[in-house]
């Protein structure tokens, strides 16, 4: 489990297609994981298979099933992509965020980008036909999980909903990389899919 905080940014290196598994270069400290540690790796909880240590950088892999790509951007993922990393929680940490499974839900689409005066709102699309039941998931105020950040739903309109992203997060999330059109990785909060399931 984890918090949707972002600890730190990694960067894809390479792709075994026969394992399916990506290696994955970072300067988050992981002498505390081990083969078989969880990490959320752009919202997706994957499980380490091995873990090297390379000068002041760590290279781990993960190897990735069917349903996992069927769901999540990975399919896209690229060498030298950037995406957000983040350890899973042990007992006593701090939840600054909201729990997040790193079970990814469904990718949304960037549909626009807007630089105000002291944020950056992002607008998704929940227009496609496979979206419109989710969209009782997608309430003001309520949490969700957008490549693994914890983030606020600001607004929901008819097609769309949109989050404000404070210059921190900006900077020290690979949400300074996105553009319109681009795919991100969903979860809905628990909390959110309860209240939708219980109002049906």
């Amino acid at each position: 489990m984890f918090n949707g905080i972002v600890q730190s940014l990694g960067s894809i290196q390479n792709f075994n297609k026969k394992l399916n598994a990506f290696s994955i270069k970072t300067k988050l400290d992981l002498t505390d994981c081990k083969a078989g540690s969880s990490i959320c790796c752009d919202g997706v909880c994957l499980t380490v298979t091995e873990i090297n240590k390379l000068n002041d950088d760590f290279i781990f892999t993960v190897c990735v099933g069917e349903e996992t790509l069927r769901r999540s951007n990975l399919i896209y993922w690229k060498k030298y992509r950037t995406i957000n990393l983040e350890k899973s929680l042990k007992f006593g940490d701090e939840i600054s965020g909201h729990f997040v499974y790193g079970h990814v839900d469904t990718v949304l689409k960037v549909i626009s980008i807007l630089k105000q005066n002291f944020s950056w709102l992002f607008t998704f699309s929940i227009s496609g036909s496979n979206q419109k039941e989710n969209k009782k998931f997608i309430l003001e105020k309520s949490s969700i999980a957008i490549n693994g950040i914890s983030l606020t739903v600001a607004t929901v309109h008819n097609q769309s909903f949109d989050v404000s992203i404070i210059p921190h997060t900006y900077k020290n999330t690979n949400l300074f990389n996105l553009l319109e059109g681009d795919l991100v990785n969903i979860e809905y909060d628990y909390l959110a899919r309860y209240v939708g399931l219980k109002s049906e």
